[in-house]
């Protein structure tokens, strides 16, 4: 199975540290790779025209963020960069291409 993630929170989606589903905002699961990839990119082109930067780990993760975007952090007692991020898992894995 394919999932695609939405993520909103202070790291980039590939990090996927504990607790990371917390930052998840939406999720969409496929059957077939093709309607995986079709959803992908255009999540893609509209974050794409929506933020200012963007950083790609591989083909299946991706950042974007506007500089001076942020919001506090409590667990770290200062102002942090939001990202948005798309992240697509196979099986529960991360892809790195495709």
């Amino acid at each position: 199975m394919h999932e695609i993630f939405y993520t909103k929170g202070f790291e980039e989606p590939w990090w996927m540290l504990e607790g990371w589903e917390k930052d998840i905002r939406e999720q969409k699961s496929f059957d077939e790779f093709q309607e995986a990839l079709a959803y992908f990119d255009e999540r893609k082109n509209c974050l794409d025209q929506k933020f200012s930067s963007s950083k790609s780990k591989g083909q299946g993760a991706i950042a974007f963020w506007n500089e001076g975007d942020l919001a506090f952090c409590e667990e770290c007692e200062e102002n942090l960069q939001i990202y948005h991020g798309l992240l697509w898992t196979h099986n529960k894995k991360p892809i790195n291409s495709f």
